[in-house]
């Protein structure tokens, strides 16, 4: 997730099948289906060992392993393509380049569960957890990027697969293209900077009608506004791509682009109706979530 001011921050995680960890509020029972939909972008290094030859920059990215995660997705069809933002797609492959010219193989990977890049190789003919991805589409304007994973959907599981003895997650999001209401409850999937694993946050929307320049639009040149949402997050810098979700029924909201820091982290939305403009655009498939009455209640859960 892009920073103001700074920006391009990268993001790990250490565990196997790491621990949903939740900030705020309790979620809402819709948030432990959507997690299936959601992944990790990740740089694998190719050869065991090679990670202890990477870059100061990049040293405490790969120090607890051979991979490094870059951002956060969402699988946006059946065809297993991951949505993502468009800084998240182009730090991957930067970083995958810089290895690869200091001599250490290395590649961009999907990834739900894989445990680790030596997991991949030994299973890469197999139903796996990770599967090597190029971008599909980028639309730096609106911060956006679509992954295609080499094996489809059925080249990797679930962030947290334990209870589905190998399942892969076969949810994709649906998009809600509604404006949302100020007050609305949502929910965020992310990997913030050095996480020990997925985070969740609570929160609500704060601005449903705005418009801004993005950091990413801004760095190819592209000085058009965008439409925006904005959104009060338990959030943390790093949070790169970060998916948004309607607590009510887990239909996606929108992407995290951008943070600003005060007294309050508020978080710019990429909201889902110029996602599908974007999907559109590249005649990428996406479903629409069942629209649901406006309200303007503001409590997170009813039970």
């Amino acid at each position: 997730m892009a920073r103001a001011p700074r920006y391009g921050i990268f993001v790990l995680s250490f565990l196997i099948a790491p621990p949903l960890l939740v900030s705020q509020q309790t979620l809402p029972r819709i948030a432990y289906d959507v997690k299936e939909s959601v992944v990790k972008i990740e740089i694998h290094v190719t050869h065991t060992g090679d990670s202890e030859r990477v870059s100061d920059q990049l040293r405490r990215c790969f120090e607890e392993s051979d991979y490094c995660v870059i951002g956060t997705g969402v699988r946006i069809n059946d065809a297993g393509d991951v949505l993502t933002a468009a800084h998240v797609a182009r730090d991957a492959n930067v970083v995958s380049q810089t290895l690869r010219s200091t001599g250490i193989e290395s590649e961009v990977m999907v990834a739900g569960a894989a445990p680790n890049a030596e997991y991949v190789r030994r299973h890469a003919e197999s139903m796996g957890g990770a599967s090597p991805a190029s971008i599909k589409a980028i639309d730096p304007e609106h911060d956006l990027a679509v992954l295609e994973p080499a094996g489809g959907e059925q080249a990797f599981t679930s962030i947290d697969d334990q209870s589905r003895s190998g399942r892969p997650g076969a949810r994709e999001v649906k998009l809600d293209l509604q404006r949302p209401s100020p007050g609305e409850a949502i929910f965020a999937f992310g990997f913030p900077e050095y996480s020990a694993g997925l985070i969740a946050s609570t929160g609500s929307i704060t601005l449903a009608v705005g418009s801004t320049n993005l950091v990413e639009a801004k760095k190819s040149g592209d000085t058009d506004l965008v439409p925006i949402y904005r959104a009060g997050l338990e959030i943390s810098p790093g949070n790169s791509g970060a998916m948004l979700f309607r607590a009510s029924d887990g239909a996606l909201r929108g992407i995290v682009s951008e943070i600003v820091e005060g007294r309050e982290i508020i978080a710019t939305i990429v909201p889902a109706s110029e996602i599908a403009k974007v999907l559109s655009k590249y005649a990428i498939k996406w479903d629409t979530a069942p629209a649901q009455a406006v309200s303007t209640k503001s409590k997170f859960w009813h039970r």
